[in-house]
C-alpha cells in the first residue's frame, strides 16, 4: 500500500487540502483510501496528514463474474433434439 504526506504550516489549510484530495481519491475506482491521520508538525506548528492508498488491480467489472450467456443459430432450422444415453459399458478393465 502506498501513502501520501500532506504538509502545511496552516493546520486549517493542510485538513482542508487532504480533506479534498480524499474526496477526488475517493470517487476513482481505481484506488481504495485506507487509514488517514494526522500528525502536529513541531517546527513550525503546522500539520501533517498521512493517508494510505491502495491500488486496485484490473479485474472483471462488478457483478460480472458469473453471467451467463446464450447464442441462438440462425442457420439452424430445427431444434436439436435430445437423445437418451446411452446403456453402461460392460467391459472388463484393461481390455
Amino acid at each position: 500500500m502506498s501513502s501520501l504526506r500532506i504538509m502545511d504550516s496552516d493546520p486549517g489549510k493542510a485538513r482542508r487540502t487532504a480533506a479534498a484530495v480524499q474526496r477526488a481519491l475517493e470517487a476513482s475506482s481505481e484506488v481504495v483510501v485506507g487509514n488517514v491521520s494526522e500528525s502536529p508538525n513541531h517546527r513550525d506548528g503546522g500539520l501533517r496528514v498521512f493517508m494510505e492508498v491502495l491500488l486496485l488491480e484490473a479485474t472483471a467489472a462488478p457483478g460480472n463474474d458469473d453471467q451467463e450467456v446464450t447464442v441462438e443459430r440462425a442457420d439452424r432450422s430445427q431444434p436439436r433434439t435430445s437423445r437418451r444415453a446411452l446403456p453402461r459399458g460392460r467391459r472388463a478393465l484393461g481390455s
